[in-house]
């Protein structure tokens, strides 16, 4: 079973690399397989020379207006757009009207 490691100890690993000359010993001194450490020790550089460690860019995100949604209701040849917050008895007599009366 694979260990996993904390990533306070992975940099320690990588700072004993710094100092020291061999990731093999840094890492037989702290427990870690010696191909795992040097894994650590390359992304380190890796990460360090493609600057890809920089602090993140932050963009501002700006939410679009709410698309309008409408219902158009036909009656005849009449046409009625309908949106959100409609007042129903005032439809349903607009509608009653331009049907001729009907209910």
């Amino acid at each position: 079973m694979r260990k996993i490691y904390k990533r306070s100890e992975r940099a320690e690993l990588v700072a004993a690399v710094s100092v020291a000359s061999r990731s093999s010993s840094a890492a037989r001194r702290l427990g870690v397989i010696a191909s795992t450490a040097y894994t650590w020790v390359q992304r380190s550089k890796d990460e360090r020379d493609s600057g890809s460690a920089r602090s993140p860019t932050f963009v501002e995100l700006v939410t679009a207006a709410p698309a309008s949604t409408a219902l158009v209701v036909r009656v005849g040849a009449a046409e009625i757009e309908v949106r959100v917050g409609f007042d129903a008895g005032l439809l349903r007599a607009v509608v009653a009207a331009l049907d001729g009366g009907a209910p």
